[in-house]
């Protein structure tokens, strides 16, 4: 029998409580029972629509597919906790809240954000998916709780006719798609990357260029020490980050964040750098596997 990896284990997981959803789901209708039935037409669709897109999202694996997971599976969890707080809570809803918290959870893990992150990949690559700056998660948390009423709520003030409030809701949605969706998705893009002629490092928010280390430049990969003097292109997260050191010292291209955390100008040598990815212990495997 095939041995199974546990991100692909993970993935089936998730994609088999999304599928679940809707038939556990109980009273979930009784929302707008006391609403017009335009509206009641319209919220309908919608939690079909926004269920039936994170879905789809589950079963296509690409980086696009992760940013379009991780903006949905909150709206599914937010939705399915509003209706058993505010329904007479039955089983069934204490259920699919429950459910809709797993998928939620699953859906933001390392494991599987990195089946996604693999699935661009070009030719002989292996990716890892690099962890957030801590200073953008409150941002990008805000970003996201914009873009995801502004989704939910047009549609609704439409079908109501609430037209003065609906139109601030197309504002919303506006901005969100030109601006805060972009930035939510570059972290989706970011990662580091073995290939043949070495380690690129692909960091659209800390570098203005990728950072391109050839096998010969590369001398070590380790867990960071405490004490380290090497440049911190991680701009501060959770976690232990990598250390990358070189035989000489390299160019690091930055862009203002990166040369705001590193209190520097926009370009420095940098004989190590610190780098976070969600997953380090893989990224240790994959180097020792390549230089083995």
């Amino acid at each position: 029998m095939r041995n199974i990896r546990l991100e692909d284990a993970m993935h089936m997981v998730l994609r088999v409580l999304l599928g679940c959803l809707p038939f556990i789901g109980a009273g979930v209708g009784g929302l707008l029972d006391d609403r017009s039935a335009p509206v009641q037409m319209t919220g309908t669709t919608l939690a079909w629509a926004v269920w039936g897109t994170v879905v789809i999202a589950s079963f296509i694996s690409h980086p696009i597919s992760l940013t379009v997971l991780r903006i949905g599976t909150p709206m599914v969890a937010g939705f399915m906790i509003f209706v058993a707080l505010n329904q007479d809570t039955s089983v069934g809803q204490i259920i699919s809240a429950a459910v809709s918290v797993a998928v939620l959870l699953l859906s933001f893990s390392a494991d599987i954000g990195s089946i996604y992150v693999q699935a661009s990949a070009y030719g002989d690559e292996k990716r890892f998916a690099l962890r957030p700056p801590v200073v953008l998660i409150a941002p990008i948390l805000l970003s996201a709780l914009i873009a995801d009423l502004s989704i939910i709520s047009l549609p609704l003030l439409v079908a109501a006719k609430s037209w003065p409030v609906a139109i601030v809701s197309l504002v919303g949605l506006y901005i969100s798609a030109r601006y805060f969706l972009p930035r939510i998705h570059s972290l989706s893009r970011r990662w580091l990357v073995f290939v043949p002629a070495g380690v690129v490092i692909h960091d659209e928010i800390v570098l203005s260029i990728n950072l391109m280390i050839r096998k010969q430049e590369l001398s070590q990969i380790q867990l960071a020490r405490d004490n380290s003097a090497a440049a911190d292109l991680s701009a501060l997260t959770w976690g232990v980050p990598l250390e990358f050191s070189f035989n000489k010292p390299l160019d690091v291209s930055l862009t203002s964040i990166g040369a705001k955390h590193l209190n520097t100008v926009s370009a420095i040598h940098a004989q190590s750098v610190l780098v976070a990815t969600s997953r380090p212990g893989a990224v240790l495997s994959a180097y020792k596997t390549k230089t083995n």
